[in-house]
């Protein structure tokens, strides 16, 4: 099969303010979310409840974005992006300082916790569109591939660190003062917000001028389709890891936080290394990273050394599918529909993840842990192989 889409062009436009500002707000995000789970997971648990109710606690984190990410694209097209930003941060710095108020005060913990990242939750569905809308209004399309690596390095960087400082810091002074740090970090994204400024009066008069007919010449239902596809190999495959790694390989936290510290090492790696491989086009990196990591995810249950030796190069290549297929989201969507198109994309990630987990969890629980690697790796690879080949000839950027 002959994909073709043409070579991505080296940058030649300088960063602009707004993306040496974009970056940091996206790291510190990233560090906030991940800090808010993990200690709002170990009070809920060392609370004496059950891992069932450490569960829910990631069901609340992640309904409301998929059921709500469509409904706020649409408000991030219709309002100011950076201001529906700005809004969501200070919003959150809020809800998110609230919780150690009140356990401060003596308050109920689990209920508040619970609460507490619903409300997050909600609001993160307002911020994932209206800021990757407010990339696509404010990068120049000639560094959209170096910035979508970038974003992902940030955003992996930031969940990485967001493990390890959580640990850390638990074990010395406990979860409340975690739940601080993650309204500061939201104080600082908001920060970046600000600094970013208005944009300029040309980019607001295109935003309200674009035609709707541009939207139907590109195939934005197929490049996001590939997009979520993605973030469905990322999400079940995590979801399996931790049974493979304990039920099937009878090993306990250490092998899996190497193997959860290996896979983010090799997407940061691959993230920093893609502007060098952009001008072979980012369709056919996608196409290869996805493919590639579904054939490693096909074989990591046959063996514990496997898994070690081959999840390193599976990040790697989800890690290049992700940079290249955003690259290809964000050179198709016309400005004035990124709002709605990101935020679909997103709660169909979603959606998919959570139907393809529900699938695998069963073939697990009936047949074995190994079948359930080979179904998501077959799943996936179909999927995103039928979408490419009907990509076949588009000029997609």
């Amino acid at each position: 099969m002959t994909i073709t889409a043409p070579p991505a062009p080296r940058p030649t436009v300088p960063a602009t303010r707004a993306e040496r500002l974009l970056l940091p707000a996206t790291f510190v995000t990233s560090l906030g979310n991940g800090i808010q789970l993990v200690a709002a997971a170990v009070l809920i648990f060392t609370t004496g409840h059950s891992t069932v109710s450490v569960g829910w606690l990631f069901i609340a984190a992640s309904v409301p974005p998929a059921l709500l990410s469509l409904f706020f694209g649409r408000v991030a097209d219709r309002l100011d992006r950076r201001t529906l930003c700005l809004v969501a941060d200070l919003t959150s710095a809020l809800a998110a300082l609230a919780l150690p108020a009140w356990l401060l005060l003596g308050g109920e913990a689990t209920r508040a916790a619970y609460l507490v990242t619903f409300v997050l939750a909600v609001i993160s569905a307002l911020f994932m569109p209206a800021s990757n809308a407010l990339i696509k209004e404010r990068i120049a399309p000639e560094r959209v591939g170096r910035f979508s690596a970038h974003f992902e390095i940030a955003t992996q960087a930031g969940n990485l660190l967001a493990a390890a400082v959580g640990g850390f810091t638990i074990q010395l002074v406990g979860t409340a003062p975690l739940f601080v740090v993650n309204g500061a970090t939201f104080l600082l994204s908001a920060a970046g917000m600000w600094l970013i400024g208005r944009a300029p009066a040309p980019v607001r008069a295109a935003a309200v001028s674009a035609p709707r007919a541009a939207v139907t010449g590109v195939p934005l239902l197929r490049v996001g389709l590939l997009y979520a596809t993605c973030t469905v190999l990322t999400m079940v495959s995590n979801t399996l890891l931790v049974v493979l790694v304990y039920r099937g390989f009878h090993r306990g936290a250490g092998v899996y936080g190497l193997v959860d510290a290996l896979a983010g090492i090799g997407f940061v790696t691959a993230a920093a290394l893609y502007p060098r491989v952009a001008w072979r086009g980012h369709l056919p990196i996608a196409v290869v990273g996805i493919l590639g990591c579904c054939a490693l995810v096909a074989v990591e249950h046959l063996h514990v050394a496997v898994l070690l030796l081959g999840i390193p190069f599976a990040g790697a290549l989800v890690g290049l599918a992700r940079v290249a297929t955003r690259s290809l989201l964000l050179t198709a969507v016309p400005e004035s529909h990124a709002g709605r198109v990101f935020g679909a994309t997103n709660a169909a990630g979603l959606g998919l993840s959570a139907g393809v987990t529900v699938l695998v969890a069963a073939v697990s629980d009936r047949v074995g842990i190994s079948a359930s690697f080979l179904v998501l790796a077959g799943l996936v690879a179909v999927t995103a192989a039928g979408t490419a080949a009907s990509l076949r000839g588009r000029t997609l950027g």
